[in-house]
């Protein structure tokens, strides 16, 4: 899928940023860091850590399932034993030539895996980790 990598980032780095701020701002409160400290400084760093946490983690999750495009041969396999075989490293259909990851076999920050099929290959889009499994 197009733009893949870039909407994961985007979605990981968000989901990452509110949830720092939100767990932190919680921790701060029940501390009673707002009452002694100014707020506004206290939300400054928050917001400031949460985009340094965020960007570090977000770029360590893409590092560790980087991805990657294979080609399998279409005599290796057969449509039902490539979505058993998918099956079998940890991602089920989700829709037409989409798997997503059911942990604990797959990781549930791997992402998807996108099969499209050509005339004489498999053409599989997803992490590295994973797909390596599948065409060795």
């Amino acid at each position: 899928m197009r733009n893949y990598t870039l909407l994961r980032f985007v979605r990981l780095n968000l989901y990452f940023f509110v949830m720092y701020c939100l767990l932190t701002a919680a921790w701060y409160g029940l501390n009673g860091r707002f009452a002694e400290e100014g707020s506004a400084q206290l939300l400054q760093e928050i917001a400031f850590n949460a985009a340094l946490f965020s960007l570090l983690f977000s770029i360590t999750m893409l590092v560790l399932y980087r991805r990657i495009e294979v080609r399998v041969p279409l005599q290796k396999y057969t449509s039902k034993q490539l979505q058993q075989r998918l099956e079998e490293i940890g991602f089920t259909k989700a829709q037409d030539q989409v798997y997503k990851p059911v942990p604990p076999k797959a990781s549930a920050m791997a992402g998807k895996v996108f099969v499209q099929k050509t005339t004489n290959f498999w053409i599989l889009e997803g992490p590295k980790k994973y797909l390596e499994k599948l065409a060795g």
